[in-house]
């Protein structure tokens, strides 16, 4: 059985089981939860930018990680070559809730089987991020004049998570905090130019040629 669609987890209801705890595995809610998918939190160049943009929620949701990892990444590589090495991303809720689903057999006759006791518990399937209202989903920094391309990012990113968002703009060209950074890099460009390696071997041909006549030249005139 596939992903279940976002409208059956992304409203805010019920306690939120998320005790994970590894000194006292006994005193754990949920045992055997599996691993966030989001792969890279911090993105970009860390340096003095003009500009702070947020992606805000505006009413509280829950967003599972696969769609944050989509969003990571649909914004991430449309930052990597519109504005490379000028931007720094930031992914700011961390999937603490666990997943839960109670299993059911797709094939015909599978009712009487798999209906289960009700309200049950279900087997950890995902993780889940708990956003309130008002609260920073995505967070960058840029130079005022590369607005338009965090726009066109961001907007990519909310396609693929659930909720409604908008935009906080902040101007922090003056900020302390923000003069004082040092250059930091966080993550590589993911596509990378690769040279050929025929190429090499008659590249040092050319240059050991162009040596040789160079000394060549004044022995002539001598």
């Amino acid at each position: 059985m596939g992903i279940r669609p976002a409208r059956t987890s992304r409203d805010i209801r019920g306690q939120p089981w998320a005790r994970i705890s590894k000194r006292k595995p006994r005193k754990s809610f949920v045992k055997g939860a599996p691993h966030p998918k989001v792969r890279q939190y911090l993105m970009g160049v860390d340096k003095p930018y003009d500009l702070e943009v947020e992606m805000v929620e505006e009413y509280g949701v829950r967003i599972r990680d696969n769609a944050m990892e989509a969003a990571r990444q649909s914004a991430n590589k449309y930052l990597e070559k519109t504005l490379p090495n000028n931007y720094f991303m930031q992914i700011v809720p961390y999937p603490h809730l666990v997943l839960r689903e109670h299993t059911a057999l797709g094939v015909a006759g599978a009712d009487r089987i798999s209906k289960g006791m009700k309200k049950a518990f279900g087997r950890p399937k995902g993780r889940l991020a708990q956003v309130e209202g008002g609260k920073a989903v995505m967070r960058a920094r840029i130079y005022s004049k590369d607005l338009n391309a965090l726009k066109e990012a961001f907007g990519r990113a909310a396609i693929k998570m659930p909720g409604s968002t908008k935009l906080k703009i902040k101007d922090i060209s003056r900020d302390a905090a923000n003069l004082a950074k040092k250059e930091i890099v966080f993550a590589k460009r993911e596509i990378e130019e690769e040279k050929p390696a025929e190429a090499a071997p008659e590249a040092a041909t050319a240059e050991a040629t162009a040596e040789a006549a160079k000394e060549e030249k004044p022995a002539k005139g001598k």
